[in-house]
């Protein structure tokens, strides 16, 4: 459903994400684990392009979001001038050799011709999928809930399906209601925000994220700024969005929920996956020494 294929990230002259690639399947639940500043939440936020990846493809139901990757399309490369200067005048086997040198090297130039730029453009044209329509395919929650304090809990699942258009005004109320009656907060359809304990507010963040009935869920840490007494009731919500086949990608420190949800659990350090496999191979047969010393930090 997501492929992620040689991407990279960069703040200036730090280096957040560093080759990291990944394929998730429909249904599949994604749990990422690692120390603060290994690269989880940017690899999450690059996904749905609240941060535009440095270099690398996304994909969503191989569809391209963002910019193609020259990288990662030979005809591209066929057309720069970097490549028809370096084996103009070579044999078959040496433009091969050519091409793998200017891929492992990254030697092309910011600007390598107008045949070059078309044939970028066309591969964008050909395969890209608008940013916008993939954004309405993937929830996103957030850390610190990100409600609209001056609206109401029913605006506020209202508003995204309402404005976009994807809902009458009596469709989006009714969702609402029903995913309100869902939690067991119908009552608190015309409160604030400010009103609200942080495990309801994370709650509606949720099912804010659910009206616009997305095909994958990602949670950038839901739990992390809540109080442990709340912790349970939104972990409780998010096992049943996993128990009827969500795909999920979830970061998060809740090691427990790990174990119990994912189908995969990955492990980042130094801006890339060092270890990737079931809650069973993560846990109890970890093998990188970072990852050791993570769990020995946290468990």
């Amino acid at each position: 459903m997501i492929s992620v294929k040689n991407l990279y990230k960069d703040f200036k002259s730090l280096r957040v994400l560093d080759g990291v690639s990944l394929d998730i399947k429909r249904g599949e639940k994604i749990v990422i684990i690692g120390a603060s500043g290994s690269g989880k939440s940017t690899l999450l936020r690059c996904l749905n392009f609240l941060e535009e990846p440095t270099s690398g493809e996304i994909r969503l139901d191989d569809k391209l979001l963002g910019q193609a990757d020259p990288y990662l399309h030979d005809d591209v490369i066929l057309c720069s001038r970097t490549y028809q200067k370096l084996a103009a005048g070579r044999t078959e086997q040496m433009r091969e050799e050519i091409l793998s040198e200017i891929k492992e090297k990254k030697l092309l130039r910011r600007h390598e011709g107008a045949e070059y730029a078309k044939k970028k453009k066309a591969v964008e044209k050909r395969e890209g999928l608008d940013i916008n329509l993939a954004r309405q395919r993937m929830g996103m929650v957030f850390q610190q809930f990100n409600l609209f304090n001056n609206l109401t809990v029913m605006q506020n699942l209202t508003l995204a399906p309402t404005q976009l258009k994807l809902m009458t005004r009596e469709q989006a109320d009714a969702a609402a209601v029903s995913l309100l009656r869902r939690i067991g907060l119908e009552d608190k359809a015309n409160e604030y925000p400010s009103k609200l304990s942080g495990g309801q507010k994370q709650r509606i963040a949720i099912i804010r994220a659910l009206a616009m009935n997305p095909e994958v869920m990602l949670f950038d840490e839901p739990t992390s700024a809540l109080d442990p007494e709340m912790v349970g009731e939104v972990l409780d919500l998010m096992k049943e969005l996993a128990q009827e086949g969500m795909t999920m990608v979830c970061v998060t420190h809740e090691m427990g929920f790990a174990r119990e949800v994912a189908d995969r659990v990955l492990f980042m350090c130094d801006g890339k996956i060092a270890e990737d496999g079931t809650p069973d191979e993560i846990f109890n047969h970890p093998k990188h020494p970072k990852l050791q010393q993570f769990l020995n930090s946290v468990l």
